[in-house]
C-alpha cells in the first residue's frame, strides 16, 4: 500500500513539474502580475472535461509552450463551477482561454482544446 502511495505522489509530482506555473489564488496571480508586469493567462475547465484534461496532459506539457507561458504571462485556472470567476470570464463551454492585464477586462480569448501550433499562436499573439 505505501509503494502504492509513494508512485501515486511521485506520478502527481511529475506532471505538475511538466507543467505550467499555475498560481493557486487569483488575487495573488493579479498582484503578482501587476508586480512582474505580466499579462495573465486564465483557463477556465473542469476535472471531466476531456478536451480540458488533452490541453493539460498534451499541449501544456510540450517544452515550447510551458515556457513560453511560464516566462512571458502568470496563469490561474478556474473549475467552472467557481463562483469568482470575474464577469467577463463567465461563458459556457470549456476550455476557455483568457488573457487580462489586470484581471478583470480581457483583451484575448479563445474557447476549445486546441493543438499545440494553433496554442502557440494563441499565446504568442496574446502576449501584450
Amino acid at each position: 500500500m505505501i509503494k502504492l502511495l509513494g508512485i501515486f505522489l511521485f506520478a502527481i509530482v511529475s506532471l505538475n513539474a511538466a507543467s505550467l506555473n499555475w498560481e493557486s489564488n487569483y488575487d495573488m496571480a493579479v498582484k503578482k502580475a501587476k508586480e512582474q508586469n505580466k499579462p495573465i493567462f486564465v483557463m477556465v475547465s473542469s476535472p471531466t472535461c476531456p478536451e480540458c484534461n488533452y490541453m493539460k496532459k498534451h499541449v501544456f506539457t510540450k517544452d515550447e509552450v510551458k515556457n513560453y507561458i511560464n516566462k512571458n504571462f502568470i496563469s490561474f485556472q478556474f473549475d467552472i463551477s467557481d463562483e469568482t470567476i470575474p464577469k467577463q470570464m463567465k461563458f459556457w463551454g470549456i476550455p476557455r482561454f483568457y488573457f487580462s492585464n489586470d484581471g478583470e477586462n480581457v483583451y484575448n480569448k479563445a474557447m476549445g482544446g486546441l493543438k499545440t501550433d494553433k496554442f502557440i499562436t494563441l499565446i504568442k499573439e496574446s502576449n501584450k
